[in-house]
């Protein structure tokens, strides 16, 4: 079986040194794929690929954008360009960017990470927010079977995309094990310094956006009394997304010594130590498909404090301690139960490490596969 791997969103992350939870799953896939025979493919020729060759090998680029490529094929009901040449190459195409083609004689297979989109449109980028919901919908339906991150999402898609169950299968991510490993604490403190940051401060990772509710968890956070707030400041990793103008401006207003900090970019490494160093992580989400970050904390053994919405429930079972995202008091009040309680930390950290060892990458490498093998 020879797989064709969608790799524009990947691309895209290697370019730029950091990776979104999609890139993250693309690129956990393709390193557990290493014993398997698959071509990366490409939308469009993008800039800065001279330092792919190690990782992606030979790359086929289709012609144009995937944009382009997608409305021409909305219009013309023909199949993408370049979809003869893949003929010869690959026996099944595996979309996991959303960048989801439709091909002549090679079936395809395509991961949608949730339906979020279709569901809150009022909180995703508003520039051509009606067309790119329709034609990811249609994008959709091109796929000969969806594979989805949780049960959660398999019922908003099968809703909002039309799909039937038996057309999507449920395969959850995984964790990466470097999370896991216990980083020195000569390198902690290095890492710490370098930010000028102490231990046991309260930490977010994601995407700044609407959708994680960040604005309420700093509002929750400047509730809390000053001796707990200068103990336990509140640490905001992520690249910025799109909204949130206002607590944009005051991240990048953040400094040393502030009780709210703000860091656009670390390292991996950097984060691994930032998270075990960390007091608790907090996940006020108000929509997640899966929502990694929450299995992340769990292996870097810090307390997670998460949204009961969604598919959050289901991903940490009993192991989160849990908010209701839109009330800033319950969001205060279980920081302030996390920062006063070791008894209670103690319990959350063990339920979290129990909690991922259920969940690999290499498990769900192998179903993936599992699912290629019936479609074809």
């Amino acid at each position: 079986m020879k797989i064709g791997f969608g790799t524009t969103v990947l691309e895209k992350g290697l370019d730029q040194g950091h990776m979104d939870g999609i890139g993250v799953y693309a690129n956990n896939l393709w390193h557990q794929w290493s014993q398997e025979p698959k071509k990366a493919i490409s939308f469009g020729n993008p800039k800065g690929t001279e330092n792919r060759s190690d990782l992606l090998g030979d790359i086929i680029r289709l012609p144009l954008p995937y944009a382009l490529q997608s409305a021409l094929c909305i219009f013309t009901h023909r199949p993408f360009e370049g979809s003869a040449l893949l003929e010869k190459e690959i026996d099944l195409f595996f979309a996991p960017d959303h960048h989801i083609p439709k091909l002549k004689n090679i079936p395809v297979v395509a991961t949608i990470m949730d339906a979020y989109p279709l569901i809150h449109p009022e909180l995703v980028s508003q520039r051509l927010r009606r067309f790119k919901n329709s034609a990811f919908k249609k994008a959709s339906q091109w796929a000969d079977h969806i594979i989805t991150i949780s049960e959660h999402s398999k019922k908003d898609i099968g809703y909002y995309f039309d799909i039937p169950d038996d057309k999507i299968s449920v395969v959850p991510l995984g964790v990466n094990r470097a999370y896991m490993e216990q980083i020195s604490q000569s390198e902690k403190e290095r890492i710490l310094e370098k930010f000028g940051l102490k231990k046991d401060f309260f930490i977010f990772v994601g995407t700044i956006q609407p959708r994680k509710n960040l604005a309420r968890l700093v509002e929750a956070h400047e509730s809390l009394p000053m001796q707990i707030r200068q103990k336990h400041p509140l640490l905001i990793i992520g690249q910025q997304g799109w909204g949130e103008e206002r607590l944009r401006e005051k991240l990048q207003r953040t400094g040393e010594g502030d009780t709210l900090r703000y860091l656009a970019r670390v390292t991996d490494r950097e984060l691994y130590a930032l998270l075990q160093s960390a007091l608790a992580m907090v996940y006020p989400s108000l929509y997640e498909g899966f929502g990694l970050p929450i299995l992340e904390g769990f292996a870097s053994q810090i307390p997670v404090i998460a949204s009961n919405t969604t598919s959050i429930p289901e991903v940490a079972g009993e192991a989160a301690y849990y908010i209701d995202p839109l009330d800033t008091a319950d969001i205060a009040a279980k920081m302030l139960d996390i920062a006063s309680d070791s008894r209670l930390r103690s319990e959350i950290v063990q339920k979290g490490w129990q909690r991922v060892q259920e969940f690999g990458w290499e498990n769900s490498a192998k179903k993936h596969l599992e699912i290629f093998s019936k479609i074809i």
